[in-house]
């Protein structure tokens, strides 16, 4: 958890000075709960200001960023989701991810803060230059929470689109970023089945990164190894955490 806590210190210093694409941060998820695990992923939401703001370039001013301050936590690969205005930073041989979700509006910070399931604002406001951020996040905390709709159209678009970068790879003969792109495959598949069965508590052992790593435990094979659609469900019939979920039984 040392390395996601260096993690968050150098981007919201790094936010803080750059005034002018960044108009506010905010620290959602288990770090913002102060729940934070060393397998739990960074989530950010940014206020930008959008006329100043080129992705290509803001990435590369992260990846330098990281490149100066600390060899452990360089940056190995991005994602660009633009559908969902979000850029996945994945660092150092862990490949510890970090999300930064790009918005522009306010109203647009509202469905995942709510999910995040935060009640002290004080641990997660890291950047607020017009003071609008807290009035905003205090109206936030007053709705309630009910989209789980809405979480499955988005784990369903991120598989699709995971499960094409992976077959590209493949084509390729890309077989580091095969095996990168297939393990976050999995996890999204193993939240997408919680989801689906309802369960939105996804904390320690029920966290998908250790479910995914069950799953190869379970079958005897290595991490690094690619599964069949076969072993995948054998795999998660066996996993107790995942078992009832794929008709293995209680």
């Amino acid at each position: 958890m040392e390395q996601q806590e260096k993690i968050i210190k150098f981007l919201a210093e790094f936010f803080r000075r750059d005034t002018k694409r960044i108009q506010g941060a905010v620290l959602i998820g288990s770090f913002a709960r102060g729940q934070g695990s060393p397998a739990s992923d960074i989530d950010i939401e940014l206020l930008i200001t959008e006329d100043e703001l080129n992705v290509d370039e803001f990435t590369n001013d992260i990846i330098q960023l990281f490149n100066q301050i600390e060899e452990s936590l360089v940056i190995k690969h991005t994602i660009w989701l633009a559908n969902q205005r979000k850029l996945a930073l994945y660092h150092g041989p862990q490949l510890l991810l970090t999300e930064l979700y790009l918005y522009t509006q306010l109203s647009q910070f509202d469905k995942y803060f709510l999910g995040s399931r935060i009640t002290d604002l004080r641990k997660c406001i890291l950047v607020d230059r017009q003071n609008l951020i807290r009035q905003h996040l205090e109206y936030i905390l007053t709705l309630p929470y009910d989209d789980r709709d809405g979480l499955i159209g988005e784990l369903i678009a991120t598989i699709l689109f995971q499960l094409e970068s992976t077959s590209s790879a493949r084509k390729r003969c890309d077989a580091y970023k095969f095996y990168f792109l297939s393990n976050i495959t999995l996890h999204e598949l193993v939240r997408l089945a919680y989801v689906l069965d309802g369960r939105t508590d996804q904390k320690d052992n029920l966290d998908p990164k250790k479910l995914a790593a069950s799953i190869f435990n379970t079958l005897g094979i290595g991490e690094d190894k690619k599964l069949t659609k076969e072993e995948f469900i054998k795999g998660c019939k066996r996993t107790p955490n995942l078992r009832e979920l794929f008709g293995g039984g209680k």
